[in-house]
């Protein structure tokens, strides 16, 4: 998994209709919001993850949305930003709206409707809950750190964001 397949999975389905159904967002828009999104979300992710707390609630994250269907879930979603992005929420959504011409409202739906996805698709090879192997086979490591598990999956996938 590279940021490629994160966001083709995220843009390869029926979710961007759904948000662009619901909220009246140009399709376009929602796929240059997501592609821009997506680096962010990482990059908080693996500053949240770098304590022991942060590593395993991001592990228990993945865990509950791994596989689960893509929709809309809204209400989801919102907790999720305030959890990955804390204090930080509002100027990312500000910055991205800025960066994407799309106006705060619109990065802000876009954001709550795709965060409960994107922890579906990161969480999705968790196989029998066991975030080391999931991150072993992201990262091609045969066993990584428990403590930094989290970290590391997002370190790798952000990693590979400077490489393209």
């Amino acid at each position: 998994m590279d940021l490629n397949n994160i966001i083709s999975s995220l843009t390869g389905n029926n979710l961007i209709g759904e948000i662009s159904k619901k909220f009246g967002i140009d399709t376009t828009k929602i796929v240059n919001v997501i592609k821009a999104a997506i680096p962010k979300f990482l990059s908080a992710m693996q500053r949240n993850s770098s304590t022991a707390a942060g590593a395993a609630s991001l592990t228990q994250a993945l865990s509950n949305h791994a596989g689960q269907a893509f929709g809309l879930n809204i209400e989801d979603g919102k907790k999720i930003l305030a959890k990955v992005f804390g204090g930080n929420l509002g100027s990312v959504i500000s910055g991205l709206s800025s960066q994407t011409s799309t106006t705060n409202d619109q990065v802000s739906n876009i954001l709550a409707s795709v965060a409960p996805n994107l922890l579906s698709v990161l969480g999705k090879g968790n196989a029998g809950g066991n975030i080391g192997n999931l991150l072993g086979g992201l990262l091609g490591a045969s066993k990584p750190s428990a403590a930094s598990t989290a970290g590391k999956i997002l370190g790798g996938l952000f990693g590979k964001l400077g490489k393209k």
